[in-house]
């Protein structure tokens, strides 16, 4: 059974997606793993499977090395692009980092890349958003009239949402105008 090559399934899968050093491994690993199940389902010796895994693993260590040196993977470039998509899809700093987190972005970068966005207002528009997409606080729905039970509900949502309580009652205060020309405000930053 014919190896992969790796090198060329890394480009072709980098060509179409943006991704971390930690996540191409992954990839990787995954890729070589089923031409493992592969091989052995085609009755391939078991010392020709182990040894071609051992090739990949070299070759792994060698592509990432070979694509950070040629900037083609870069967490720190990954993290800045993530973390504006993730505000102005209305995710907070918690929920942003976690998510890079889990992409395998290191907690140093994570950190250095969201401190560029303290100055700004940013958990305040991601908020907005947050409360836009779920048509809640200052763009609920007319026919629904407030009262403490719906606002406890309105400030559990953003609190699942990684929202502190001082956010979810700034943006629970706002009229829907107000909310709209904040969030443009922001976005211009």
């Amino acid at each position: 059974m014919k190896f992969p090559d790796l090198q060329e399934y890394a480009m072709t899968y980098l060509a179409r997606y943006n991704n971390t050093e930690q996540g191409l491994v992954r990839v990787l690993k995954a890729k070589l793993r089923r031409w493992a199940i592969k091989a052995e389902q085609e009755c391939v010796e078991p010392s020709e499977v182990n040894e071609g895994m051992q090739k990949g693993q070299q070759q792994i260590l060698e592509i990432i090395a070979k694509v950070k040196r040629l900037g083609i993977i870069n967490d720190q470039s990954f993290a800045e692009y993530k973390v504006t998509s993730l505000i102005r899809s209305g995710r907070s700093q918690k929920v942003i980092q976690n998510k890079l987190l889990q992409k395998g972005v290191d907690s140093n970068v994570i950190q250095s890349v969201l401190d560029q966005y303290q100055d700004k207002d940013v958990e305040l528009l991601a908020a907005l958003v947050y409360a836009r997409k779920r048509r809640i606080g200052p763009f609920r729905r007319t026919d629904r009239e407030e009262n403490a039970e719906l606002k406890q509900k309105e400030q559990l949502s953003f609190a699942r949402g990684g929202f502190s309580f001082g956010m979810s009652s700034k943006i629970l205060s706002m009229c829907q105008s107000e909310a709209e020309e904040t969030i443009e405000m922001l976005r211009s930053l």
